[in-house]
């Protein structure tokens, strides 16, 4: 089976000086498409903020409480307070929607559907409740989770949300949207999950506070999982946007540093994982075949000392005077062997070299094109 890597153009991360109170404990994040800027609750302000294009941070409303797991929906932006769910008008910041879930403990995060149907996680009760935005009326939807539920995804495709949950050996939980029911999809390595989302290309995202990290499984959580972002400091609710500016950015709010940090995600290339299993050690296979008219691939092994953490690797093709011709691999990935294709078709007959660097390690092989 074929597991495809990701690649990362670019992370820059926003620090912000508690001096100007921009950020205080981030909990959640999600993006007005209206108003073009991201909105971000914080529970020891207890204030909604806004950022604008151009990184400027002020504030948006003061919601009063602790507050948790926002989201935009229908011109008002929704944010979890307590036991109750309240929502501002995004131009006026006027509140105009306060629900009391009676019998809720700790509203921690929601999603709403292009209906106006919202999902909401009860953290201490370990509930979901369904809250219609558009009468206010509400229900007790799964009763008891069994585990803690956190973050919360409307993954519509399949029908079903999926749910992050705290605690160690944190599960993903589905509920199929149809009847109800609630499965275990993965049991992960990982303590304390709290956010949770999925990109354009299907990619399930979560953040974990046990290894400060954020973790990639692919929708059928069947392939190796991938960390994507580490040093991270207590990683909340996380939101991917794919609206333009900031299509394909990964938005992390730290909790534990009171910083947002945004992860531009690229996404999947023709590299062939061939093998899960750690190597021993680094290693740059012969091409094969070799020599080879136009198309031979290219095997490699990468290790690493800390199981599915990922690792720069870049991977060039130089003719026999030492000019780059292409590069084959530049980007992170997890311990494991690799095969790349390498298409010589525009090239003149003659010796080629590739090389391969991956921290301290540097191996050239040379290989023959013969037309």
């Amino acid at each position: 089976m074929k597991i495809y890597t990701t690649v990362f153009l670019f992370l820059f991360v926003l620090f912000v000086s508690n001096s100007y109170s921009q950020y205080n404990s981030p909990e959640s994040v999600t993006y007005d498409s209206t108003g073009k800027r991201y909105l971000i609750s914080n529970t020891s302000s207890s204030k909604i903020v806004q950022r604008d294009l151009a990184g400027n941070v002020t504030d948006f409303v003061t919601v009063g409480g602790s507050i948790h797991g926002v989201t935009v929906h229908n011109n008002k932006v929704f944010v979890c307070n307590g036991t109750r769910v309240r929502g501002y008008d995004l131009t006026t910041a006027v509140e105009v929607f306060n629900v009391l879930l009676t019998g809720s403990s700790f509203l921690n995060d929601l999603a709403i559907d292009n209906s106006g149907i919202a999902y909401v996680t009860d953290f201490t009760a370990k509930r979901i409740y369904k809250l219609n935005t558009n009468t206010s009326d509400f229900w007790i939807y799964i009763a008891n989770t069994t585990n803690t539920p956190n973050g919360i995804y409307i993954d519509t495709p399949r029908n079903r949300l999926l749910i992050c949950c705290w605690g160690a050996s944190a599960p993903v939980k589905g509920v199929n949207l149809s009847d109800s029911s609630i499965t275990n999809l993965i049991t992960t390595p990982y303590s304390n999950c709290d956010g949770i989302s999925v990109d354009r290309f299907n990619y399930v995202y979560f953040s974990t506070w046990g290894i400060q990290s954020i973790v990639r499984y692919d929708i059928n959580f069947s392939g190796e999982p991938l960390v994507i972002a580490s040093s991270l400091s207590n990683p909340a609710d996380i939101y991917i946007n794919n609206i333009a500016p900031f299509e394909d950015t990964l938005a992390i709010p730290n909790a534990g540093n009171s910083t947002v940090t945004f992860i531009r995600l690229m996404y999947p290339t023709g590299i062939n994982k061939i093998n899960n299993t750690v190597p021993g050690s680094f290693e740059l296979s012969q091409n094969y075949p070799n020599p080879f008219n136009p198309v031979t691939k290219i095997r490699f092994d990468i290790t690493s000392d800390v199981k599915r953490q990922m690792s720069d690797v870049r991977l060039s093709v130089y003719d026999a005077l030492g000019k780059e011709i292409t590069t084959l691999v530049n980007e992170k990935i997890s311990a494991g062997s690799y095969e790349v294709e390498f298409n010589g078709n525009n090239l003149p007959s003659g010796v080629y070299f590739y090389k391969i660097m991956s921290g301290s390690f540097i191996e050239v092989k040379k290989m023959t094109l013969l037309k």
